[in-house]
């Protein structure tokens, strides 16, 4: 079961990025930025919300969130250009047959 566990852990660490905090002191938090003030961040880490001092940061890094697959964009019907549709002329377009 604990190897289990450990298998979970990798895979949500690996699916799930992390921001990071780190301290003056050395120590490097990995959580959720959760906002601040112009004296604290919040940090969310597990279950918990953690609150730092900014006096007591060093470096905070943001982890960009993962890109989303998204489906291309086809014309409607009837638009121009459309399979089946019909392309519109321009106010004053004069030009037929060509």
């Amino acid at each position: 079961m604990r190897f289990g566990t450990a298998i979970l852990a990798l895979a949500c660490a690996a699916a799930c990025p992390a921001d990071s905090l780190t301290l003056r002191d050395g120590q490097v938090v990995q959580g959720t930025y959760m906002g601040g003030t112009a004296r604290t961040i919040k940090i969310q880490v597990d279950d918990s919300m953690k609150t730092y001092d900014v006096t007591d940061v060093a470096t905070l890094q943001f982890t960009p969130p993962a890109p989303t697959a998204s489906a291309p964009v086809l014309p409607r019907r009837g638009q121009a250009g459309a399979t089946g549709g019909a392309v519109r002329k321009a106010p004053g377009d004069s030009r037929e047959g060509l």
